[in-house]
């Protein structure tokens, strides 16, 4: 027998055991390790360590020194300046794990193999959960933020404070705010998405003024595409001409009712991620909010004083990110985002205007609130904190909301331009 012949055979047999050995076993690769703690092991232990020392203190312009380090400069600035205050203080936790909820788990571990950032920054592939679990670029972790758990259905009271520290008043402003998930859903039935959804909404957002008069009955909404290259699409309406308009993007630049805040500053940033140019820069261990007492924040305020009261923090090492608009007429020349590992809120961030000027310090106070659906546990805006250095001015707004709620102004159909004149009075 002439067994040359089968030498070809036999190499190409050995070739593609060969290949088949190295190859990933289908799904090993795209197996998910999440959640991640913030700290763990030798890490962990020196945080306790610190923790024996400051943990339940309270720290004012005296002993502010000592955690300086966990500070943002332009804050630590202000804090210990008599000339913004003097008397602030802020109150140590020791650290907490932010647990995701059951859904977040599920889901982030189903859908967030397929997900990848595309050629123009979009998002593609996404269905629910948190697409990039373990993030390794700056777009990555943006997008995690872009697509945190709210509970799938939201509403919120907002007295928002407007406040000027130079003359040491505040004006109010009062509004009621709706969020529906149309997609990326977690945790009220429909999941992940509600059907039909012909124009391909992912979330939308509408907020009614209460107070002050000059603004009562105006509305506003914002509705974010699945498609991630898309801008958002943001409509107002005005009782006393009962008309209906498209907010240009140079209109969301603009100050909100006075307020430190334009239309893309909410929860420290929300328009389209595609639209920026974003660069992880490292990690920086922050004193950061993430537990707050609301009521005891809110009761201890001053008005005039652009710093809040009985803050309380915890030490978390958060991703830094810097980013600029693609757009080069954008009001911000630069923003630095400070986001939370674990439940991937911007925790802080710092707004700089054209010409780099230290413009604007922005603090998410977040907290744990439970779902009225499923009891879920899921972190949320508190109180959201804005100081122009600039201006000696500040708004606060604390956002008393309930998630997992079911409510006629959170169906589909009040998500859409026309629902603006139907709800307006």
């Amino acid at each position: 027998m002439n067994y040359r012949i089968f030498i070809p055979v036999l190499t190409a047999l050995g070739l593609v055991l060969s290949l088949a050995l190295i190859a990933p076993v289908p799904g090993m690769a795209d197996e998910v390790v999440w959640p991640v703690k913030c700290y763990e092991g030798d890490e962990l232990q020196k945080v306790r360590e610190w923790e024996k020392t400051w943990a339940g203190k309270r720290i004012d312009i005296n002993n502010a020194s000592g955690v300086k380090e966990y500070l943002l400069d332009k804050y630590y600035e202000i804090f210990t300046d008599p000339a913004w205050g003097g008397d602030y203080y802020f109150e140590i936790l020791p650290y907490q794990q932010m647990i995701p909820s059951k859904g977040d788990i599920k889901l982030t571990r189903q859908y967030a193999p397929q997900c990848k950032v595309g050629e123009n920054d979009e998002l593609l592939n996404y269905v629910s959960g948190y697409p990039f679990p373990n993030p390794k670029t700056g777009h990555e972790i943006a997008y995690n933020f872009d697509n945190i758990n709210s509970g799938d259905n939201m509403f919120a009271y907002m007295n928002a404070w407007i406040i000027d520290g130079k003359r040491k008043y505040n004006r109010y402003m009062a509004l009621n705010g709706w969020m529906l998930w149309f997609s990326g859903r977690r945790e009220v039935e429909p999941v992940p998405d509600i059907t039909p959804n012909k124009k391909g909404i992912y979330r939308g957002g509408s907020s009614e003024y209460v107070t002050p008069a000059t603004m009562k009955g105006t509305l506003a909404m914002n509705l974010k595409w699945k498609d991630r290259s898309r801008d958002w699409a943001s409509y107002s309406f005005s009782s006393a001409t009962r008309r209906i308009t498209r907010r240009s993007n140079a209109q969301r630049q603009s100050s909100l009712g006075g307020t430190d805040v334009v239309g893309d500053d909410d929860w420290g940033y929300s328009w389209s991620m595609a639209a920026c140019n974003i660069k992880l820069t490292g990690r920086k261990e922050l004193l950061a909010v993430r537990h707050q007492d609301l009521d005891r924040l809110m009761k201890e305020a001053i008005e005039g004083r652009c710093l809040m009261y009985a803050k309380q923090r915890e030490r978390i090492n958060t991703y830094v990110l810097e980013v600029t608009r693609k757009d080069s007429d954008y009001i911000y020349g630069k923003q630095i985002w400070y986001v939370d590992p674990e439940s991937w809120w911007i925790l802080q961030c710092e707004k700089f205007d054209k010409r780099m000027r230290y413009w604007k310090w922005f603090e998410m106070c977040t907290w744990v609130k439970v779902s009225e659906y499923n009891g879920e546990k899921i972190p949320h805006m508190a109180f959201q904190h804005v100081i122009d250095v600039q201006r000696m001015h500040a708004t606060g707004t604390p956002s008393d909301c309930s998630i997992g709620i079911i409510d006629k102004k959170l169906s589909p159909e009040y998500f859409e331009p026309r629902a603006l004149l139907k709800w307006g009075y």
